[in-house]
């Protein structure tokens, strides 16, 4: 387990120090730095830039400033002086899963289009009409490896009920599979075309132990136990954790276990560079806080016992 756990965390940083370099780039590509050696107005920035989407240019300077390339004043903005080094040794490259890398070339591919506007036909974010693409990005082996950390870390077997909150179109394959014939695997997704692969997979397979619904989580209220709930990589799309966290608790068997998978922005030092590429898709919100998750469990007064695997997974074991 603990070389999963290192592959899950490798990558991730991996993921942000790209994205970084990236966004780097595009500041040179477009001319944003040249501007900006200088003190300037926002309003200055945004009206000599040839990019036509304003709002997102406006997000791209704001993720500047987040990590350190710009600093603001009040309406004003300019470079700062910065130097960024990616690191890599024999011990995290050995550990590098790189087929997400080509996924991760083309949504950079899509910020050039998103500049023209928000709306352009070849940014593939979408989680309905892009559907094929996001299979494509949860089919990727990062996603595999962190879905069998989830079996090992909940002990997922046959005769277990598990509820997978945000599952995607991969998952209830990946994890269903473990808990058939005599077991239950309910996964919830909002998308509908996301859910249609996943229904004609279960289908093909023949999984009748496998339940899929067509559900916002923010809404749902189930009112099964499960021994094991599921939440990766769902949370960044979330405005109220605490309304989702508070469901997913109560979905759980007392001993029952909740696993959270996420790039927790604590541990991960730029990853602001990563989200200004995900904001493609328009739900997206903001990787969570580990210590929002926990403030969350606090008020809402739960008896728990929390396990850190690495620094992607927390183990929440309702008490």
């Amino acid at each position: 387990m603990n070389s999963l756990v290192k592959k899950i965390d490798e990558n991730i940083s991996a993921m942000i120090q790209i994205s970084m370099l990236n966004l780097i780039k595009l500041g040179l590509k477009y001319g944003i730095f040249n501007k900006l050696t200088i003190k300037r107005h926002y309003a200055d920035i945004l009206g000599s830039s040839p990019i036509r989407n304003k709002p997102l240019l406006k997000s791209l300077l704001d993720t500047y400033v987040e990590v350190g390339i710009l600093e603001k004043g009040i309406n004003e903005i300019k470079m700062k002086n910065f130097s960024y080094t990616m690191t890599l040794n024999r011990g995290s490259v050995q550990h590098m899963l790189p087929s997400w890398v080509p996924i991760f070339e083309e949504i950079y591919k899509m910020v050039d289009y998103a500049f023209i506007s928000p709306e352009h036909p070849k940014i593939l974010m979408d989680f309905d009409k892009d559907a094929d693409f996001w299979d494509m990005r949860l089919s990727l082996e990062f996603n595999s490896n962190y879905r069998k950390l989830i079996v090992s870390i909940g002990k997922l077997k046959d005769e277990m009920r598990v509820l997978d909150l945000g599952c995607g179109s991969v998952s209830p394959i990946e994890i269903g599979k473990f808990l058939g014939p005599n077991g239950e695997y309910v996964g919830v997704d909002f998308s509908p075309g996301i859910m249609s692969i996943a229904k004609q997979r279960i289908q093909n397979l023949g999984f009748d132990w496998v339940t899929l619904k067509e559900i916002d989580i923010r809404v749902i209220k189930p009112k099964t136990k499960y021994d094991v709930v599921i939440m990766s990589f769902i949370l960044e799309y979330i405005d109220n954790i605490q309304k989702v966290m508070k469901n997913a608790m109560e979905a759980l068997e007392e001993k029952g276990k909740l696993i959270i998978v996420e790039p927790f922005r604590e541990n991960y030092p730029n990853i602001e560079a990563w989200e200004f590429f995900e904001r493609l898709t328009r739900e997206f919100v903001e990787f969570p806080k580990k210590s929002s998750i926990i403030e969350s469990l606090e008020d809402d007064g739960y008896t728990y016992r929390i396990q850190e695997v690495g620094k992607s997974i927390l183990m929440i074991e309702k008490l």
